[in-house]
């Protein structure tokens, strides 16, 4: 007969279940979170909850604050300099005066914030969010890193904007009143319902943009290029071309240039449709 098979093992000892793991200590730059602080020696605010924070005159230069969330916080003159803030909410935030100079603010919200006289020169603002934002004054400069980038509703009245690539931005009901835009590329922007009035453009491109339909009456463009640019429709009655403005095969059907200035270039390099 064959042998008889061994006994199943013991089941092991009951244990209970293991403890979790204990919260982590809370960040102890928190406890610096008021006005005229200085983060020089705590630099991480990374997923803080700061919302309706008072942190103006504060220095934030350096300090990490990705995906932290600045709802409705006040940060009028706080400086931001070199900040790794993408991600991040400020949302309905006072940053009047604030400098974001440097800044990495990529797919961060500013939705509602005021941003008067605020500068974002060198920023990185990739995906960043400005809807409905008030940038009157604001200082925008050198911003090479800066695609899809949505300004619709925002106010830009007299705004600096110069040596920028804003590829693929979106500017619908954007209020561009009397800016000055210099050295700027808007290609495969879409403009809609802007506000141009008084505006200067100045070296700056518009190769395959959306301007159809626009009001752009007296608008002035100082050397420049639109190439394959869609003006169909668009109003341009006293706008000034200087001679160092490319026009290529731009669509100016139904476009009315009424009593617009060519300073010595071609009035109509394009199609012919435009009045």
């Amino acid at each position: 007969a064959p042998p008889p098979s061994p006994p199943p093992p013991a089941p092991p000892p009951w244990q209970p279940w293991p403890k979790p793991p204990p919260s982590p200590p809370p960040n102890p730059c928190l406890a610096l979170v008021r006005p005229r602080s200085n983060f020089e020696r705590c630099r991480y605010l990374a997923h803080a909850k700061l919302d309706r924070s008072l942190l103006m005159f504060s220095n934030l230069n350096e300090v990490t604050l990705s995906s932290t969330s600045l709802v409705a916080a006040n940060l009028t003159e706080a400086t931001f300099q070199q900040a790794v803030a993408h991600d991040a909410a400020f949302d309905f935030a006072d940053c009047d005066d604030a400098d974001f100079s440097g800044a990495d603010v990529r797919r961060s919200s500013f939705r509602n914030a005021t941003l008067r006289e605020a500068a974002f020169n060198g920023a990185i603002i990739h995906r960043t969010n400005f809807s409905r934002a008030d940038l009157r004054g604001a200082s925008l400069i050198g911003l090479y890193q800066a695609q899809s980038v949505v300004l619709d509703g925002a106010n830009l009245q007299g705004t600096a904007i110069s040596n920028s690539w804003l590829i693929r931005a979106s500017l619908v009901g954007t209020n561009l009143r009397a800016a000055v835009v210099d050295d700027v590329n808007f290609r495969e922007s879409l403009f809609r319902g802007v506000d141009f009035a008084g505006a200067t453009f100045v070296d700056s491109r518009f190769d395959f943009a959306d301007l159809s339909g626009e009001k752009l009456d007296g608008v002035v463009f100082e050397a420049g290029h639109l190439a394959w640019t869609d003006l169909s429709g668009a109003s341009l009655q006293m706008a000034t071309f200087t001679a160092s403005v490319g026009l290529t095969q731009i669509d100016a059907r139904g476009a009315d240039f009424s009593g617009a200035v060519f300073e010595g270039a071609t009035p109509f390099p394009f199609s012919p449709e435009g009045r």
